[in-house]
């Protein structure tokens, strides 16, 4: 699936995986393969210009057309550079479905899809043309220290259908580079020898001459086994827990208080978004932070719109939560263990002892239907007329089932000028004709359908604007709902960081801007055992096996995840605010490790992130041994397209 192998090429996070990290080999010469044991195939040709002059120093790709090929670990097929005659020729070349693909200094990028390859058929001889260039991508590959890395190949993936147009660019020996390309959307990959992989999307404009995209490579992270200091500090600071299960008491979460006692939001991460102990540990946090602590507002990666059935819920008994949560459209929600947290939620409101009552919200906007919904009932009380004019235009926004056609930038575009003219119409609205309350949380829903909107239209310029928005969302609810709300917020730990990387900003950053040390950020880490993800192929023919449970064997010791392994205890807590000013503990928490990390999809064969972990997290939520989280009947369902609902 093209959509899911860009996916994978520009955010690792959304498919890390386990393992050692691996860098794509280089290219076979001919001469160094080993004799073809099968038929095989020479495919050779010309490169030239418009003016029919041979193009000198092309990089011609062959790229395999199927979808058990990961270019984020493999290089093409076959790749040379063509020599004044812009003659190239590639043999022993297996049978297949290919695409061939042409980059040149002051030359469009030549894109040749569906390139078959017979097995016994005569050597096959093409063409290429390239256009003179209009649009160009340039910009530069150095690493933290500002040193340029010369000789680095950039993959650019173009968002199309097809599997084998992925474009391969080398950087100078100034570590710059430079192509034009042809108007569209672009997943760009960099990979060098002893960094971690990155990558980003990229829209080349036709009102735009020059795109520039910098990429800052960041070096391998440290897997040298941890020091005694580093584990002796581990096992003096850390707070065991007796129990990762809600209704335990809290007689071991006390020395939890002083480090979450200023806090307005405790964000509550996850490195899986499917393991069921880390989904019970947060039932337990809130329930902690909700009877001890007076949180009464609990958020989470999920739609805002969608979000607020299960709220009425919880206030009052109101509905089936069990729908409600199927209707969150996020099958990685969609579980026993979130609905037993719901559960507990509508138990907790009902006693009357709990005067300040729980609230349920979502911070996402990756759906419309709800938001659509709430806007135009609002106008059917308040402005009839304008509720007319709406409810045509708004009518495909409805659409529970959030086809693909919501996400293309013409709909983007549409939704926006009708947000516009939702937001222009609420700011005329005269005094008293609705309650503030309600008018500003019509006015979110407004500002949610209009953030789903700025994601659809920038969606190949800015992989920042989830986060941004969710962000931002949370921040809204904490003013909606007072100055004395206090927040628990459950997502993903790419989401809740409190530090970014490469050009990535998550949520945890934006709200430690604004928030400062009132945001206080846990990590959640484990050893080994299962959880569950959508399956992705990770060698050839390998079948898809689609929402399964993954099991894992203990990380490595040099790992973050293995260190707090060495402590020995089932599950623990750990402040990581009061790590010493210096010595080998700070340094190793300061330092980059690899961390298990899994969002919607696992493969074997994805890179493993790199963290920070006294940088991105206050705290870390550790669990030795996990199992799979439980899904609900509606929740077994295959996820739609297998990578729009339920990233992290």
């Amino acid at each position: 699936m093209k959509v899911l192998r860009l996916l994978c090429l520009m955010l690792s996070l959304a498919c890390a995986g386990s393992g050692t990290p691996r860098v794509p080999a280089p290219s076979v010469a001919p001469a160094e393969k080993a004799a073809p044991a099968v038929a095989t195939v020479t495919v050779g040709g010309r490169v030239r210009s418009t003016t029919n002059t041979p193009v000198d120093g092309a990089v011609v790709a062959l790229v395999p057309a199927r979808e058990d090929w990961n270019p984020d670990l493999s290089p093409p097929a076959a790749r040379m550079r063509t020599g004044p005659d812009g003659r190239f020729h590639f043999a022993d070349l297996p049978p297949g479905q290919y695409g061939l693909t042409v980059s040149a200094t002051a030359h469009e990028a030549g894109f040749l899809m569906d390139v078959k390859l017979a097995a016994g058929e005569a050597p096959r001889e093409l063409d290429v043309v390239l256009a003179p260039p209009t649009q160009v991508l340039r910009g530069s590959v150095k690493s933290e220290s500002g040193k340029p890395l010369a000789g680095v190949w950039l993959l650019l993936g173009r968002y199309s259908d097809f599997l084998g147009d992925m474009l391969y660019v080398q950087t100078d020996a100034s570590g710059d580079y430079e192509v034009a390309l042809p108007v569209g959307g672009y997943g760009a990959a960099v990979h060098a020898e002893g960094f971690m992989p990155m990558g980003r999307s990229l829209e080349i404009a036709v009102n735009k001459s020059v795109t520039v995209a910098d990429f800052t490579a960041l070096a391998l992270p440290e897997t040298t086994p941890p020091s005694p200091e580093v584990v002796s500090w581990v096992k003096q600071s850390l707070v065991p827990l007796t129990s990762v299960e809600a209704g335990h008491g809290f007689a071991d979460l006390q020395p939890l208080k002083p480090w979450l006692t200023e806090a307005r939001i405790v964000a509550l991460g996850e490195a899986t978004h499917g393991t069921r102990e880390f989904f019970q540990l947060k039932h337990r946090m809130l329930e902690f932070l909700a009877t001890e602590l007076g949180f009464t507002v609990f958020a989470i990666e999920a739609s805002f719109g969608e979000a607020l059935a299960l709220n009425e819920y919880v206030l009052t008994g109101k509905g089936d939560p069990a729908k409600g949560l199927a209707g969150l459209y996020f099958w990685t929600w969609d579980t026993e263990e979130v609905l037993a947290l719901i559960r507990w939620m509508r138990a907790y409101n009902a006693d009357p002892r709990h005067a300040r009552k729980l609230k349920f919200y979502g911070v996402d906007m990756q759906a419309t239907a709800a938001s659509s919904r709430a806007v135009l009932d609002f106008f059917a009380q308040v402005d009839p007329a304008f509720h007319q004019r709406l409810a045509g235009p708004m009518a495909p926004f409805l659409d529970t089932r959030q086809g693909p056609e919501l996400r293309q930038v013409k709909t983007g575009q549409v939704l926006a000028g009708l947000v516009a003219d939702i937001e222009a119409r609420l700011r005329q609205l005269p005094p008293r004709k609705a309650s503030a309350k309600a008018q500003a949380l019509v006015a979110r829903h407004a500002r949610v359908l209009g953030q789903f909107a700025e994601t659809v239209v920038g969606q190949l310029s800015d992989d920042n604007l989830r986060d941004r928005a969710m962000a931002e969302n949370a921040r809204w609810i904490l003013e909606h709902e007072g100055p004395e709300a206090r927040m628990v917020l459950w997502a993903h730990n790419g989401h809740v960081a409190a530090t970014g990387r490469n050009a990535v900003t998550p949520m945890g950053q934006h709200l430690r801007e604004a928030l400062g040390q009132q945001l206080y950020v846990f990590g959640f880490a484990f050893n080994q055992g299962a959880f569950q993800a959508v399956h992705v192929p990770s060698e050839p023919n390998e079948p898809r096996r689609g929402l399964t449970a993954h099991t894992l064997p203990p990380a490595e010791i040099g790992w973050l995840d293995g260190t707090l392994a060495q402590a020995q205890v089932s599950a623990f807590a750990l402040d990581l605010r009061s790590l010493p000013r210096g010595g080998g503990a700070a340094e190793f928490f300061m330092q980059p490790r690899y961390t298990r990390n899994y969002g919607a999809v696992y493969s074997k064969a994805i890179q493993p992130r790199s963290i920070r972990a006294a940088s991105a997290y206050d705290g870390l939520l550790f669990v030795d041994h996990t199992q799979a989280a439980v899904s609900t009947p509606t929740g077994r369902r295959q996820p739609p397209g297998q990578q729009a609902q339920g990233a992290p």
